[in-house]
């Protein structure tokens, strides 16, 4: 049983008064809501009764025909006003747009309360309550067959069966489906819908609505942890209302659908972090590493390393999210508080930041700053050319991140500055690493000690025993023993100058190539 606009205004104890809009009062209602919202319209999905009061309702014409053009767009059944002693009159001009709108405007005295409305049309929809939570159910029971088919085309077929509309489950960000074998909405009604997100901020109110020319278009959101929307369309004409209340349902059971498919692609994301472990520790020969490269859609001949470091603790796995969603071919993995990022690029040669994939790279780097925050860098390599390069690009990417450390964007590409200005390129920082330090990560290596650390402690501190000890949580006993150790290893004595300046500036190089925190913990 339905109940329609006409049947409420004639049901004598509801006392109420059609001020305009008596041409639609054959509306149908599915339901009865109050708000005090001033644009209400972006949480009706049509055939709604917006009930509103006195203190409510705009004050001024222009406000009064801004709220009946919102709601006659939104499909709203009717407007209907609860009078109080602060409820203003509605203008001349209001009243003849309704009419002209045909969306009905009533009127009920102080005396009627809105839960008496409510309960009215609550009661005559009992029988489509009822055939919405079987609905609902057989919505959810599509979560069950999807996760057992793995097959997200028949997962979404079946919703869409069940709501009778086409169904896309799209990134809010790019419009691309974010399911495997399902295709994103056409064209324009992707581009309207991204369009009205930028408008709005990104904010995704209750119901968004697109006017792409071809039928009706709403979108809610998927309540996952990136950016999701699922897109419901009817093309062709037609005046049948969504149904909100199933399609946040059916949003909920794509979130469970999406984050089935993400669990499938972290399996895809952990191999490909071996395989850059193994690329950049060189445990792979040539042959293998051009091959395993190709099967992931990496070509040497255009990628890059990015190197990065903000403040998210989950970035890893967002970022992958990210990047798939984007049909961008990656490896990533996490050390010493750096994200590396090898990344497909569209071009050869050795370019610092124009030409040979920088196009892609900036793409990157700024979906990777976006994830990481707004105190996040990024540092871009020189393009790879060779599978074998890996860590010598690694290198370059690390000293890129420390310069874009201090620009204010946060990026920057190797070659565009040096970090340190002792030293030209990574392959002198290593050199310098090598030589000052080299003995001593060997022996902390063998030992399984910390003198590294201890020196960086020391020289941080301003060769103070007591801060130092303070700084390592041992006593100062301890410190004077580590640091004649360091003498003793590294050959060098920390009362002369030179032997300070050069170990301080072996340091930094080592903080810069490894993104290692050493010098300020």
């Amino acid at each position: 049983m339905s109940i329609s606009v006409r049947d409420l205004a004639d049901q004598p104890h509801l006392r109420v008064e059609v001020l305009a809009g008596a041409a639609g009062l054959d509306r149908s209602v599915t339901w009865a809501h109050s708000s005090d919202l001033p644009e209400p319209w972006d949480w009706l999905a049509g055939g709604e009764l917006l009930m509103k009061n006195g203190r409510t309702l705009p004050r001024s014409a222009t406000g009064q025909a801004r709220l009946i053009e919102g709601l006659a767009r939104a499909g709203a059944a009717a407007l209907i006003i609860g009078t109080d002693p602060d409820t203003p009159a509605v203008a001349a001009r209001v009243t003849a747009l309704a009419d002209r709108l045909g969306l009905p405007v009533l009127r009920v005295p102080y005396s009627v309360n809105f839960i008496v409305l409510s309960r009215t049309v609550a009661d005559a929809l009992i029988h489509e309550e009822s055939r919405r939570l079987a609905r609902a159910s057989r919505i959810y029971a599509s979560i069950r067959d999807g996760i057992t088919a793995s097959d997200p085309a028949r997962f979404l077929a079946r919703l869409e069966a069940e709501l009778g509309c086409e169904l896309f489950v799209i990134d809010s960000g790019t419009g691309a489906s974010v399911l495997d074998g399902t295709p994103p909405p056409p064209g324009p009604v992707r581009d309207e819908l991204l369009a009205t997100l930028s408008r709005r901020g990104g904010a995704v109110p209750g119901l968004l609505r697109a006017d792409a020319g071809d039928g009706q278009v709403v979108a809610v959101e998927v309540p996952y942890e990136e950016p999701t929307l699922l897109v419901a369309r009817r093309p062709g004409a037609g005046d049948q209302p969504f149904d909100l209340a199933l399609l946040q349902h059916a949003a909920t059971a794509a979130a469970v659908e999406v984050a089935h498919a993400s669990l499938r692609q972290d399996h895809h994301r952990q191999l490909g972090t071996e395989l850059l472990a193994q690329l950049l520790d060189s445990r792979l020969d040539a042959a293998s590493a051009g091959r395993q490269l190709a099967a992931r859609g990496l070509d040497p001949a255009g990628a890059r390393l990015l190197a990065a470091r903000g403040p998210a603790d989950d970035d890893q796995r967002r970022l992958h999210i990210g990047l798939h969603r984007r049909h961008v071919d990656h490896l990533l993995i996490r050390r010493g508080g750096v994200v590396l990022i090898l990344l497909a690029g569209t071009g050869t040669g050795t370019g610092t930041g124009t030409g040979a994939g920088a196009g892609r790279a900036d793409e990157t780097v700024a979906l990777v700053r976006g994830r990481l925050g707004g105190d996040s860098a990024v540092g871009v390599s020189n393009v790879l050319g060779d599978a074998l390069r890996v860590p010598e690009a690694a290198r370059e990417a690390m000293w890129a991140l420390a310069v874009a450390a201090e620009r204010p964007d946060g990026a920057a590409y190797y070659g565009g500055a040096a970090p340190l200005p002792a030293l030209r390129d990574p392959a002198e920082a290593q050199a310098l690493i090598d030589r000052a330090l080299g003995l001593l990560l060997d022996y902390d290596r063998r030992t399984n000690s910390e003198l590294l650390r201890s020196l960086a402690a020391f020289l941080d501190c301003r060769r103070s025993w007591q801060r130092t000890a303070r700084r390592l949580s041992v006593h100062r006993q301890t410190v004077v023993y580590r640091m004649e150790r360091v003498e003793q290893i590294t050959g060098r004595r920390l009362t002369e100058t030179a032997d300070l300046a050069e170990l301080w500036l072996a340091l930094s190089a080592y903080e810069l190539l490894t993104g290692a925190r050493l010098l300020a913990e």
